[in-house]
């Protein structure tokens, strides 16, 4: 595969310096919210950014906070590695809980993370950061030379699914995205250790976990929203998908969790010519709300995908939504309007010979979100290959088998 460095057109200020690029950062990220650990801030101070950037890179992106800076790309135009955005790090650093003298595994390399982890595990500690990608690994070698951390960064280029000889780590932060949690990350975690991960909980959807490790089961203590790279090598997931072309004459995607195509599904390019059919939830949101728990509640139910549409009308409306339930040649996605001036109501929206049906089911299910979960922080509990989950399955829990072990959601109940 052909890989290429990132170019970028954008001009740099050249009236800041490095330092003050660094300082104009840290004041956007603590006015966020996203960093107030003084220990954090001292290590994004330590690290200037653009070490790690390709050349000719303006030195001002790897500081703006809310954006990754794609490093790496495929022959498909797909990001294969990034310099992950300022909010991301500063999220995950306070996930980790970084202690001075921990030994600490940084699986997907990129350079800024890795120094920060320096600062912080401090002169007693030691950093292991690897990558699939050689290119990526000996452009955060030479970052970390020119900062003189080489002695306590072990920087090495591997299939970080694979056990990689370096003994047991307190944290493990992974910075690529994985579908499953390879039994080699857990048996290098320490006892009650953390692990921090994008874990990818369906198709296009993605939440940040930091997970303890208690004997040998995963339970999460945070989460934050966020996306990253896939992960690449063994590790790598390729869902399956189906596409279609819309009345627009552009492409429409299902993309569905699992190794194949469920079967039955019979949507087809005349499905979507048809006229659309809508249900409403009662659920009402402020305008520009993310509605990242709804959206994780909708996709692990059964028959969900992530329906992706160039142009949304082709969905049924331009007020659709990706998340969508699939049965047979039906279909219905997540559809919104107005309810006032700066409130939105959720509902669902579909097409096909039973979409009358599907729409109400969709909708049903966000008002069942409204009513017992809305507010409530979903638990994410991993239970590795040969371990049983002893949750009961009831209507607040998924359990999503994974090709390491099995993945279980619950939704507590909330009591008003």
């Amino acid at each position: 595969m052909t890989q290429t460095d990132a170019q970028s057109g954008i001009d740099a200020d050249p009236t800041l310096s490095s330092e003050a690029l660094r300082e104009r950062m840290i004041a956007e990220l603590i006015e966020s919210g996203v960093l107030s650990d003084p220990k954090i801030e001292a290590a994004f101070r330590a690290v200037p950014r653009e070490l790690f950037a390709p050349a000719g890179t303006p030195a001002d992106l790897p500081y703006a906070i809310h954006d990754a800076l794609r490093t790496r790309f495929g022959d498909d135009g797909k990001a294969l590695s990034s310099l992950s955005a300022p909010t991301m790090h500063a999220g995950n650093l306070a996930q980790a809980e970084i202690q001075e003298g921990q030994r600490v595994l940084e699986i997907g390399s990129g350079g800024p993370n890795a120094a920060m982890l320096a600062h912080l595990v401090g002169p007693t500690g030691t950093v292991v950061s690897v990558d699939i990608d050689e290119s990526v690994c000996s452009r955060t070698r030479t970052g970390l030379q020119h900062l003189g951390l080489t002695d306590r960064v072990e920087v090495i280029t591997a299939d970080a699914a694979e056990l990689l000889g370096r003994g047991v780590f307190d944290r493990i932060m992974v910075t690529v995205s994985p579908w499953s949690i390879p039994q080699s990350w857990i048996e290098q975690l320490a006892p009650d250790g953390i692990l921090v991960v994008p874990l990818q909980i369906a198709p296009g959807l993605q939440r940040i976990i930091g997970f303890r490790n208690e004997d040998g089961r995963l339970v999460s203590e945070s989460t934050v929203p966020g996306g990253f790279v896939p992960l690449q090598g063994a590790g790598l997931f390729n869902p399956p998908s189906v596409q279609l072309t819309g009345p627009s004459g552009k492409p429409v995607t299902f993309t569905f969790p699992g190794t194949k195509v469920p079967e039955g599904i019979a949507v087809s390019d005349d499905v979507l010519a048809t006229e659309p059919v809508e249900a409403w939830s009662g659920v009402i949101y402020k305008n520009r709300t993310i509605w990242l728990d709804l959206l994780t509640y909708v996709l692990v139910q059964p028959g969900a995908c992530a329906l992706e549409a160039e142009d949304p009308a082709d969905r049924g409306s331009d007020m659709s939504f990706y998340p969508a339930l699939v049965d047979g040649a039906s279909f219905a996605a997540l559809h919104r309007r107005p309810a006032t001036e700066t409130t939105l109501e959720v509902g669902a929206i579909g097409k096909g010979p039973d979409a009358a049906r599907l729409t109400r089911r969709l909708a049903d299910t966000i008002a069942r979100y409204g009513a017992d979960y809305r507010g409530a922080e979903p638990l994410f509990q991993w239970w590795p290959v040969g371990t049983e989950p002893d949750e009961d399955v009831s209507s607040s829990v998924a359990v999503l088998p994974r090709p390491h072990g099995t993945l279980a959601i619950n939704w507590p109940v909330l009591i008003t």
